[in-house]
């Protein structure tokens, strides 16, 4: 069905852009072969030099398709560079490709520019935050830049959410991030700009309902440059990272090595209640926590890359990860039964953790010309974890105590491989496809061993292998003042999961997953981006694994093999106003939805189970609003952004509504003194409402 759809559109609108004239495209770049950003093109007679036609083009790429004269100039412009002026001649073919085009700088002598810039700007529904030459650059790590980026909430664990659209897809230089270790490797001064995607098209994988784009300064010239640092956070949570960072570039071969060592200590206070309700009494458990982590982690990242010429590069990456985490905790319990007389119980835990993770990457770019290119990514990712936790429960009305200890292990292999080709169809439409394939293995044990009589628990062996292939195209015409986006991906799913010798879960299933895209630039003070794309959200092992994580004697979380995918339907209007004012409004509907639902435990009922469980649908309604003001002495960025959910949550058997709305409120105030210099004050509010 959506292929005949596909078809038709492209019937339709396909005839609709073919035009009577001459057409001209190329390729822009400065000395080191990057794409400009941004310039300006005009095609001129040349006789008296009036203009013809003429536009601004992003990204290096520029076209004209309807030049009635046979013979005119071309003129290209842009800030900071010599301007290009080329004799055109359409006599001998009416369609002329000139390829790569080469801006040189312009060499200023005693001569000092200041101008101010937005940091960030939007683009056909996409946010470009300017890093490079802002006071973003001198944030400290990318965390920090990230955390200061308009949308994006980075949370103590440098755990990455888009408002509204959950964890992103991270992409730096056009590689997907499959740990955020990679992240932590890079400093705010390596990166140019970073692109926030809130409705990815089916060019990113299908579980994606946002993707952020991270591009790094290149290396213009050989050079070879050294880096001691540290960082130091003094608050509730302390922490403290030092590292080492060498640059090199000699030729056409250039490294990046960076390694450091990261240490947190801090402190978490916690109070939580359950209620359960049953027929003839109710149980009220309420507790009251302090947690006490320490962590130390080691990050090593390589990156090697070589120019094997000025179309074609060949790059690899190797991360390395190991961190050990430690964490006391000690929880006062009230456990109030209305039938029985109230238990007074203290809860002491300790918690070793220990994570090794090594990730390969192998990728090759190979720009072909100005309108073609293709890319090949490949990479391997080996990943293990051990936990002990010992527990000693204290009953201090019955005098009694458990002593207990929990041992679990996952180990897991991930194989991905990533095709992509670009080119352009009937003159003015670019042609998208690509394929990828992915495996991911399991090996995991949790053992629970009762210390006071040294009998065992419980003890569970999970194996599981999951299988993605997955297939895309994306065409982008533009329609007479219309830019369009029209994707089409597919993604074939296989899952198998086996408990000790019984087999819990063997699925397969495959799912269309279309993208559109529709955009127009009304006028010079209003730009309009309309989008729609469906996705899916598939459980994580940690859902499907039947490993018990225990809380105490009255609740523990397990996760459930029965549990489904959820698919995602995102609505979204974006507008650009006023060059400085950008608004995003979003719908999204999410059918089977999951859930961390509480139930009662099959065997005692007085023990609530937490698990994962699909309800009917869910619906969440999402803005934000982005503000960017540029005064003499004083820069500011203001973002808004509100969730409000419409969702029914199954605790012990009946659903409850969400009536919580969520907001954010960032404002980043940036202050130039008299010399020159930049202070950012940086400022985040995080509220709950009740409606």
């Amino acid at each position: 069905m959506y292929i005949k759809a596909i078809a038709i559109f492209l019937i339709v609108f396909g005839h609709a852009t073919i035009v009577i004239g001459n057409t001209i495209k190329a390729k822009v770049v400065d000395r080191q072969a990057e794409k400009l950003k941004y310039f300006t093109v005009a095609v001129l007679c040349p006789q008296d030099s009036s203009i013809l036609s003429g536009g601004a083009f992003m990204d290096g790429y520029f076209e004209f398709s309807d030049i009635k004269v046979d013979n005119c100039l071309l003129q290209i412009s842009c800030v900071g560079y010599q301007t290009v002026t080329k004799n055109i001649n359409f006599t001998q073919n009416t369609s002329l490709d000139l390829g790569t085009i080469q801006m040189d700088n312009l060499e200023l002598g005693e001569v000092t520019v200041f101008a101010k810039r937005p940091v960030f700007k939007q683009v056909k529904g996409k946010v470009f935050i300017d890093v490079k030459g802002t006071s973003l650059s001198q944030a400290g790590g990318l965390f920090d830049a990230l955390k200061r980026s308009p949308g994006i909430i980075v949370d103590n664990d440098n755990n990455i959410t888009v408002f509204g659209k959950g964890t992103p897809i991270v992409f730096i230089n056009g590689r997907e991030v499959h740990n955020k270790a990679e992240i932590e490797a890079l400093q705010s001064d390596d990166i140019a700009n970073i692109e926030i995607d809130r409705n990815p098209s089916v060019e990113y994988s299908a579980s994606g309902n946002a993707v952020v784009k991270i591009k790094t300064k290149k290396i213009l010239k050989d050079l070879i440059k050294l880096q001691l640092y540290n960082r130091s956070d003094f608050a509730r949570k302390y922490r403290n990272l030092s590292g080492i960072q060498f640059k090199s570039n000699i030729g056409k071969v250039s490294g990046y090595l960076n390694y450091s060592f990261g240490s947190n200590n801090y402190e978490i206070r916690e109070k939580s209640y359950e209620i359960n309700k049953q027929s003839n009494y109710t149980i009220n458990n309420s507790s009251s926590l302090i947690r006490l982590p320490k962590e130390k982690k080691h990050n090593l990242f390589i990156s090697l890359n070589q120019e094997i010429s000025k179309k074609s590069a060949l790059g690899f990456q190797y991360s390395y990860v190991s961190s050990s985490k430690n964490q006391k905790s000690k929880s006062d319990q009230i456990i109030k039964k209305t039938n029985n007389i109230d238990i007074q119980r203290v809860v002491d835990k300790y918690r070793n953790r220990d994570n090794d993770l090594c990730i390969y990457n192998l990728n090759y770019k190979y720009d072909i010309d100005s309108i073609n290119s293709l890319s090949v990514i490949g990479d391997y990712t080996r990943s293990e974890n051990h936990s002990i936790e010992n527990i000693l429960e204290q009953n201090l009305s019955s005098n009694s105590r458990l002593r207990s200890l929990i041992d679990s292990k996952n180990e897991y292999d991930i194989y991905g491989s990533k095709l992509d080709f670009k080119t352009r169809l009937f003159r003015n439409v670019n042609f998208n496809t690509g394929i990828k394939l992915s495996k991911v293995t399991n090996n995991g044990y949790a053992v629970s061993a009762n210390l006071e009589n040294s009998t065992e628990n419980y003890r569970i062996v999970d194996k599981i292998s999951d299988y993605i292939s997955a297939a895309y195209f994306k065409l982008k015409p533009k329609v007479n003042n219309f830019n369009l986006e029209v994707g089409l991906r597919y993604e074939y799913t296989s899952t198998d999961i086996s408990s000790g010798e019984k087999n819990v879960i063997d699925s397969t299933y495959g799912n269309w997953f279309p993208s559109i895209l529709i955009n127009k630039k009304i006028s010079d003070k209003l730009d309009v981006t309309l989008s729609y794309s469906k996705k899916i959200s598939r459980p994580s092992f940690d859902e499907l694994s039947t490993d018990i994580i225990y809380f105490d004697f009255l609740s523990y979380k397990v996760g459930n093999p029965k549990v489904k995918s959820t698919i995602i339907h995102n609505v979204g209007i974006d507008m650009g106003i006023f060059n400085n004012l950008f608004v995003n409004f979003a719908y999204r509907y999410e059918k089977n939805a999951r859930i961390l639902g509480a139930v009662s435990d099959e065997v005692n009922a007085n023990v609530v189970k937490y698990t994962p469980v699909n309800v009917k649908q869910a619906e969440y309604l999402n803005a934000n609003i982005d503000y960017n003001y540029l005064g003499k002495k004083l820069n500011a960025t203001f973002s808004l952004g509100g969730e409000k959910p419409f969702i029914e949550v199954l605790y012990l058997g009946e659903y409850r509504k969400i009536k919580n709305v969520y907001g954010i409120l960032t404002l980043i105030v940036i202050i130039l003194s008299q010399s020159r210099q930049e202070f950012l004050l940086n400022f985040r509010i995080i509220v709950v409402l009740r409606i």
